[in-house]
């Protein structure tokens, strides 16, 4: 059996043009498991010319058109044809990019100042863009090197490399920081959820870790996740400050920050709205505080040689979670004192009992220190949690795992540039979102 297989191109004055764009040949004895249908190099080759085809009859029906002058209708003369090697998903083609010489009907500045090419300018890299944004999404979700495997094992396009993988997810993710817009929302008020991850530096920055600055922007109905590198974007504020705009909000609009208490991150949205924003100290934080809190005097109360009464010890601990889940700050550090004040109070005599009272001490002086610290961040968590409102910044901690540990976590065995890390952490977070969009449907 041999199949031919032509490509039939009709252009829009009529002209049809037909091509052969491959061959293929199957005996009627060979027919197996191995060779039935299409093999995957066949398919490659297919698409190769296939692509060709298309690609060379689109540039030339373009240039044609474009060679008529705007002012007279008159054909302009073609000064030279440069070929250009164009990358695509499906090869890469040599097709022709000729200049044209300026039209006499222009003034004789413009008409003088030399050749143009009319298609100057399409192709940023002299690859197509669907290309492009396979490499940032591969780029983003894996290594550089399997990403440049992957394309080149299932697709026609020419020998990757996972430098250009990688510089071209670099361009990608520059374009992202200037252009990208998003879907704008209706106003109402925006709820931004910060972490940090933690991912090995190159020794020649002389620090063993980076800070990337992950997180997610809600609104009421729709959330972006965001990733930066404040060492290495240009503006850590105005970055941060396009993904409010990009949810909808107007520079009006109430903005509420939930974080760990780290102080560079509500002041970075800060910068970015440039006023005051509402911050709210994550609870998760503040119960795994009390938690060790509650340990510890249970701790304190089965230890020999206890001489004090239980009561002081577990009630104060039992009621510590309630007063601070109901906004009662005041009446928390209260209690802390006072389980400090009872501690020192207590007959220390044998050594596991005054470890066990140093234990309590310092679990509390860090759970009130930690609340100082932060005292205008408290809130009233029940009241918040029954109006259906966040009081975690548990969807920061998924960020951390899908923007940072996943692709750029110690078992990845890289060591990150702060250039290098913002890039990767700005397209995997558009690519998690959808917002990259590597399929185009055709209209």
């Amino acid at each position: 059996m041999d199949v031919s297989i032509f490509v039939e191109t009709t252009f829009d004055d009529g002209e049809t043009k037909r091509r052969n764009i491959g061959r293929l040949r199957r005996a009627p004895d060979e027919l197996d498991s191995e060779n039935l249908g299409l093999f995957l190099d066949d398919a490659k080759s297919l698409l190769r010319g296939l692509q060709e085809a298309i690609v060379q009859d689109q540039v030339g029906e373009a240039i044609e058109a474009r060679r008529k002058c705007v002012s007279c209708a008159k054909q302009r003369a073609i000064h030279d044809d440069r070929g250009r090697i164009l990358d695509t998903l499906f090869g890469r083609i040599q097709v022709k990019w000729p200049r044209l010489r300026r039209c006499m009907c222009q003034p004789v500045g413009i008409a003088k100042s030399g050749p143009q090419s009319p298609l100057a300018g399409l192709f940023s890299d002299r690859a197509t863009p669907e290309l492009r944004r396979l490499q940032a999404e591969l780029g983003a979700r894996h290594s550089f090197r399997e990403a440049a495997r992957l394309i080149e094992l299932f697709l026609p396009c020419s020998g990757q490399s996972n430098t250009t993988v990688r510089n071209r997810l670099g361009r990608v993710a520059d374009e992202l920081g200037q252009g990208d817009a998003g879907t704008i929302a209706p106003r109402s008020s925006l709820t931004v959820f910060l972490d940090g991850a933690h991912i090995r530096c190159r020794p020649e920055y002389q620090k063993r870790h980076l800070d990337v600055v992950v997180g997610k922007v809600e609104s009421a109905n729709l959330s972006r996740r965001f990733g930066l590198v404040q060492q290495a974007a240009n503006s850590p504020a105005k970055h941060l400050r396009h993904d409010l705009i990009a949810q909808g909000w107007d520079g009006q609009s109430k903005v509420t920050v939930i974080s760990d208490g780290e102080p560079s991150l509500p002041n970075l949205v800060r910068r970015a709205v440039r006023g005051p924003v509402t911050h709210i100290l994550d609870w998760w934080h503040i119960s795994m505080r009390v938690k060790h809190i509650e340990n510890a005097v249970r701790g304190l109360l089965q230890s020999r040689g206890f001489s004090g009464l239980l009561l002081l010890f577990e009630r104060p601990a039992d009621s510590l979670r309630w007063y601070l889940w109901h906004g009662k700050a005041m009446t928390a550090a209260t209690i802390l004192k006072v389980l400090q004040i009872d501690c020192d109070r207590l007959h220390t005599e044998t050594r596991e009992l005054r470890e066990a009272a140093k234990r309590v001490r310092a679990r509390c002086q860090d759970l009130y220190s930690y609340l100082a610290n932060h005292f205008d961040a408290l809130v009233d968590y029940g009241h918040r949690h029954r109006n259906g409102l966040a009081v975690s910044s548990s969807r920061a901690e998924g960020c951390v795992d899908d923007i940072g540990n996943t692709r750029m976590g110690k078992r990845r065995r890289m060591r990150w540039s702060p250039r290098g890390a913002h890039r990767v952490a700005v397209t995997r977070a558009a690519v998690l979102d959808g917002r990259l969009g590597v399929s185009k449907q055709a209209a």
